[in-house]
């Protein structure tokens, strides 16, 4: 009787949040929307925001070092910049008037100064590039950054240069290598065990850590809805039809709290699907495969904690909902249960939970949401063991807060709003 009676208290939050197409729109189709729609925008924004950069060369000279026999033409380090430039379709300009530097539409100013060749080639001087950069702009950072990877490069070609036209004079055996990188460094990816790692698991972690992120976006629906049910029913005066029915008041809590979870977790699928298709979309625009970073069974999990992490915000607001006077304060309780998941989810994004100190991670323990962070970040990091045992710490959390919350919820407090 009690699966029976529960079934049609299902179908009916069930068919209510079917014919609410704003919730759903907004739960669903938005999140699954955002992402993909945020990476077209900013494609389409980066594609239509022209970079300006002028290049002045008051050297305008070839220079031959006869000591050394290397010649340089400052015209050929201009074309370097502009080749480079062009490449990233950045428009560039050549002129001979400092007074460019004033103008508001151009992002970026390479002066190569006079006598630039002449110390370029020597032995005793150094060559400076001077460069304006306009201040507070994006377009500004990165026309900086293009132009400093052309001197990087021609730092690195001038000096094996040099060097190799000294070891010729000096008529000894030495390679040009063992002067200009007498250190070298190498990295290897590992795992945290020392085994084998390449990019993609770096790559898999910092999706990990997105998705940490996007459990703060779960809450919200879910305690709209189960607000809405509530609240919202008490004050269209259609609860108390349904409390009248010969029905355990808790039965009715619970159907309506299974709606709200499973809509939370379409909003959890959705917002992951979403940031794929932004990651894949990334991926189409700078010619590089993303499909290796999709691992279902992350997405899998991701799915079961956001489940039972809306399902622990639920059992926790849900005392305070229900004693609540109208929806304006309901969704300010929310909000404040919500704001504490955030930080938790907030800096799950940059702080290794896992690796924090064992005192510090008891506090935290004490807090839900850590084991939601925690069963994802040691997904990652191969500890599948930890990962379960933090979901399974979740589970038997939300059930006991839900177990709690369906005990001291009160019928009167249900029906009629408490006075203020």
């Amino acid at each position: 009787m009690i699966g029976e009676n529960l079934r049609v208290l299902l179908w009916k939050e069930l068919l209510d949040l079917s014919r609410d197409y704003k919730t759903l729109a907004t739960s669903i189709l938005l999140p699954l929307a955002f992402f993909p729609l945020l990476g077209l925008i900013s494609l389409a924004l980066v594609s239509q925001q022209p970079i300006n950069v002028a290049i002045i060369d008051l050297d305008n000279t070839t220079y031959t070092n006869e000591y050394l026999g290397i010649e340089v033409s400052s015209h050929y380090i201009v074309e370097e910049f502009i080749n480079t430039y062009r490449s990233y379709g950045v428009n560039v300009i050549t002129t001979n008037n400092l007074s460019i530097i004033d103008d508001p539409s151009i992002d970026l100013v390479i002066v190569i100064p006079k006598g630039f060749t002449y110390n370029v080639t020597s032995i005793n001087t150094s060559a400076y590039i001077r460069i304006y950069k306009k201040a507070a702009l994006q377009s500004s950072a990165k026309a900086e950054s293009i132009a400093y990877a052309v001197i990087d490069y021609l730092k690195r070609e001038f000096s094996r240069e040099k060097v190799g036209a000294l070891i010729k004079l000096l008529g000894i055996n030495a390679s040009v290598k063992s002067f200009l990188e007498p250190i070298v460094t190498t990295t290897t990816l590992v795992t945290v065990t020392g085994g084998k790692a390449g990019i993609e698991e770096e790559l898999r972690a910092a999706l990990a850590r997105i998705l940490v992120l996007a459990l703060s976006v779960v809450m919200t629906p879910a305690t709209s809805f189960i607000i809405d049910g509530i609240i919202g029913e008490r004050e269209r005066k259609t609860i108390e039809m349904v409390l009248s029915l010969p029905i355990p008041v808790q039965l009715i809590i619970y159907a309506k709290l299974v709606a709200a979870t499973l809509l939370g977790l379409l909003t959890a699928v959705a917002d992951a699907l979403g940031f794929l298709a932004y990651m894949i979309l990334l991926g189409m625009a700078f010619g590089t495969n993303m499909f290796v970073l999709i691992d279902p069974w992350l997405l899998v999990l991701h799915s079961i904690v956001a489940f039972f992490t809306i399902l622990v915000t639920i059992s926790i607001a849900l005392p305070f909902i229900t004693r609540t006077r109208g929806i304006r304060s309901a969704a300010n309780i929310a909000s404040a249960i919500a704001i504490i998941g955030t930080m938790v989810f907030f800096t799950g994004f940059i702080v290794d939970y896992s690796r924090l100190a064992s005192d510090v991670k008891t506090l935290l323990y004490f807090i839900p949401y850590t084991h939601s962070v925690l069963s994802i970040q040691y997904y990652v990091l191969g500890n599948v063991t930890a990962s379960l045992t933090h979901i399974a710490i979740l589970v038997i959390l939300s059930i006991v807060l839900l177990a709690i919350s369906l005990k001291i919820i009160s019928t009167e407090k249900l029906l009629v709003a408490p006075k203020t």
